[in-house]
């Protein structure tokens, strides 16, 4: 009987340690499970060790400038005593398929400018500042008169082309507003269409899709057809996640990311097509404090709803985050450069949707 009690509490203090010691390994296993994030999606990507397999890129869609029409003159033939001429009623002319929706949202040809707005003919753009609750964010409000003009853009004009600081490459594009990208180069996987052109069609997480009638949907990895997508000619592609909200535009309440505490944000949303929100959120990092806590991923998604979203798709975070208000920086500075933006100009290029630019 000795013996037995001797071994019970030999077990039992086993049992102890064992509990003990499964803790520590799952708080190992998630600290490792961090650094392996942290190493393969910040740091071997910029010595060029990630680069998963490439092929030629794909035009999926074009969207071609669509060109001012020209008012025409009607003959008409003069009676023999010529009334005095009265002046015609000016007949407005709309940029694009949505010019005449947003009627109010864009001038006759004049470009309006203020420290945080931008008014013209095809895009209407405008910032600001919010700090509330500990937490401080940009909200850019988003109007294009057609598609082409919210593109998206890479470091050094190029696919792989390297990283390059947001505000850099949003001078290089002539942005008016730039918001931090994907961050595509730091995966060897995950879908990029930039620009109606296919360059990966790996498969990551959760995808971002920006259909060429401007509609946006936010679609799981089990819900993507790869085969659909493509017939669909998508404009933008974007792979990183997680989607933010659900089929009639509420926030969801669980996400597909290990990302989900206070963190540096940033993130697409849309409104209907034509329509659009970029938003940034400050956060503090390691080495560096913005004066703001960051976001949690749920309070991400109640913000989008707010805005009166349909659908939400959060972006790269952390020190990559970044907002460009006419080539400059307007967020905190982080150390880290980017492989890719997104972006809205006054202008068509000549080169949408043929893969280069």
């Amino acid at each position: 009987m000795k013996e037995e009690k001797q071994k019970a509490a030999h077990v039992k203090k086993k049992k102890r340690m064992s509990v003990g010691a499964t803790i520590a390994l799952d708080l190992l296993a998630i600290a490792a499970g961090l650094l392996v994030f942290a190493l393969f999606h910040h740091v071997l990507p910029h010595y060029g060790i990630l680069r998963g397999e490439e092929s030629e890129p794909v035009v999926l869609v074009t969207l071609a400038p669509q060109p001012t029409p020209e008012p025409t003159a009607v003959p008409v033939e003069e009676p023999e005593e010529t009334p005095p001429e009265e002046t015609p009623e000016p007949v407005r002319v709309y940029s694009g398929r949505w010019g005449e929706k947003f009627a109010d949202k864009f001038t006759d040809g004049e470009v309006i400018q203020t420290e945080n707005s931008y008014q013209s003919a095809n895009v209407n753009v405008s910032y600001q500042r919010i700090e509330e609750n500990d937490v401080i964010y940009f909200v850019a409000d988003v109007y294009v008169s057609d598609l082409g003009y919210l593109r998206s853009g890479f470091a050094n004009g190029k696919y792989n082309g390297g990283f390059q600081m947001i505000d850099e490459i949003a001078r290089q594009e002539n942005a008016v507003v730039a918001l931090s990208g994907d961050h595509y180069a730091g995966r060897g996987e995950g879908l990029v269409v930039r620009n109606g052109v296919l360059y990966r069609e790996t498969r990551f997480q959760d995808v971002c899709v920006l259909l060429s009638d401007g509609t946006m949907v936010t679609l799981t990895n089990a819900e993507l057809d790869m085969d659909d997508l493509k017939a669909a000619a998508p404009w933008q592609v974007w792979a990183f996640g997680p989607e933010l909200l659900d089929d009639e535009g509420h926030a969801l309440t669980s996400f597909n990311s290990i990302v989900l505490p206070n963190n540096p944000r940033a993130a697409i949303g849309y409104v209907e097509p034509g329509h659009y929100y970029l938003v940034e959120v400050e956060g503090t990092r390691t080495g560096y404090y913005s004066g703001s806590r960051g976001m949690k991923m749920y309070e991400l998604a109640n913000l989008f709803e707010s805005l009166g979203c349909k659908s939400a798709y959060n972006l790269d975070g952390g020190q990559s985050v970044g907002l460009a208000w006419m080539g400059e920086l307007v967020s905190f500075r982080y150390d880290r450069s980017i492989p890719d933006i997104i972006y809205v100009a006054d202008f068509l290029p000549e080169t949408a949707g043929t893969g280069e630019g």
